[in-house]
């Protein structure tokens, strides 16, 4: 598996886990999967479903080389942005298999959700709540969070992006038709209206001065200030990468190399 991911709770604030790289090119390939919009593939491949990979058309591998690139001259935030969402799609199929995610979007700087999930009940047939995400690759990890991170949640704890967050919620159960095929959608997207069934996921990339227990919890201080309530709606996902700009360059150039061959051997 690409990903390891040892739980850790702080108290009552709230309750997450460290991500750590089982596996560097198969998280690579997983990557580049997304990349080329396979995520059904790299879902079933993650829920145990042993699957042929589909076949890497030309257009998709340019347009996937694309999104994995910086242009000359630009800043690559964006870029490392996409790679770290993709990352955390990936580790909320391996914290809960057959996971209900939203796929990462295809668009560098996409101004929607970095990522959604929904909760389902002990059954699996009913949704229990909404999962926002926060997902943040940075250098800055505890400014990131007190500006960007709790900015967006207090906005979403007010109520706003309400009409943005239905409708994402409703488009994840409408391509999921066949999976939950007695459900009623309009009925379970009525589920998120309430505060309690609105969770929220903050995934940061820290460096190792955040690895201990108490300084990683201290990134999250507060938390339970902006997204008050029992500690379910708040999760906190690290992933400790020292020089991060350097480790997406060739973390992407890795991924990028997978994407070559497989068009090069259709």
């Amino acid at each position: 598996m690409p990903l390891a991911l040892t739980s850790v709770i702080h108290g009552k604030l709230c309750h997450g886990s460290r991500w750590v790289v089982a596996n560097g090119d198969d998280l690579a390939v997983k990557v580049a999967q997304l990349a080329l919009g396979q995520s059904r593939h790299v879902a079933a491949i993650l829920a145990g479903i042993d699957k042929k990979a589909p076949a890497t058309r030309a257009d998709a591998a340019k347009g996937a080389i694309k999104l994995l690139t910086v242009e000359d001259g630009k800043d690559p935030y964006h870029r490392d942005g996409w790679i770290f969402q993709a990352i955390s799609w990936i580790a909320a199929h391996r914290h809960d298999a057959g996971a209900v995610v939203r796929a990462p979007h295809a668009i560098l700087a996409h101004k929607g959700f970095d990522g959604m999930q929904l909760k389902l009940d002990a059954a699996g047939e009913e949704i229990a709540a909404v999962v926002i995400f926060e997902d943040k690759a940075t250098v800055n990890p505890r400014s990131t969070i007190t500006g960007d991170v709790w900015k967006g949640i207090r906005a979403l704890e007010r109520g706003e992006r309400m009409p943005e967050l239905i409708q994402e919620t409703g488009a994840i159960l409408g391509a999921n038709q066949l999976r939950f095929a007695k459900m009623d959608i309009d009925a379970a997207v009525e589920t998120i209206l309430w505060d309690e069934a609105r969770y929220y996921r903050v995934a940061i990339t820290a460096d190792n001065s955040h690895d201990d227990d108490d300084e990683r919890e201290s990134l999250f201080k507060g938390f339970d200030k902006v997204a008050p309530g029992g500690r379910k709606r708040r999760q906190a996902e690290t992933m400790c990468i020292p020089k991060l700009r350097d480790w997406m360059k060739e973390f992407a150039a890795k991924t990028i190399k997978h994407i070559e061959k497989w068009r090069d051997d259709v």
